[in-house]
């Protein structure tokens, strides 16, 4: 059953919601495929999202990915998919509890190691996930100030992929940003 995670795309310096969709099947051979007009970053993303689930201490079984971000017609461009990316397939795994993203906004970029990178545009994905009704938007830390400009939205600043998981397996629980 696929997972959904929300997050959202820049169009100049406005923002539209993304739902990025994870199929994780054991059937066939392994496989990873991204579609849903992913350009070059986007792209990448999957060889940075595999290597920090790895140097993070997580193992997703051999199987065969699809992951979809919708709307397809638009294009998504940078790494800010990163993050709702590793939470959907940690999902899809059954590491995470599928509700676990339920109702938040995800966007940031990591590194190999599981560090989470300052992506651009924080400030219009913050006000999309308001609009939305959002309970509340997971960003690296660097960007968690500019996203707290939002009134009424519960920005939660992370440094780390182990972080995000341990927050939305509600192993750790956050107080958003001021």
């Amino acid at each position: 059953m696929p997972v959904h995670v929300a997050t959202a795309a820049l169009l100049g310096i406005d923002a539209f919601p993304v739902e990025l969709e994870v199929d994780l099947a054991r059937q066939g051979l392994p496989s990873f495929a991204m579609v849903g007009l992913a350009e070059g970053a986007v792209r990448e993303s999957k060889e940075r999202v595999l290597a920090a689930l790895k140097n993070s201490g997580f193992k997703l079984p051999a199987a065969r990915i699809t992951v979809n971000l919708a709307p397809a017609d638009m294009r998504k461009e940078g790494s800010a998919y990163d993050l709702p990316l590793a939470a959907a397939l940690l999902a899809a795994a059954g590491i995470l509890p599928p509700e676990g993203a339920s109702g938040l906004f995800l966007a940031g970029e990591l590194s190999l190691s599981g560090e989470l990178k300052p992506v651009p545009g924080i400030l219009s994905m913050a006000v999309r996930a308001r609009e939305m009704g959002s309970r509340g938007i997971l960003v690296p830390r660097d960007n968690a100030r500019e996203a707290a400009v939002v009134r009424d939205l519960p920005v939660y600043g992370l440094t780390t992929l182990r972080e995000a998981v341990e927050f939305l397996s509600g192993q750790t629980p956050l107080s958003p940003e001021p």
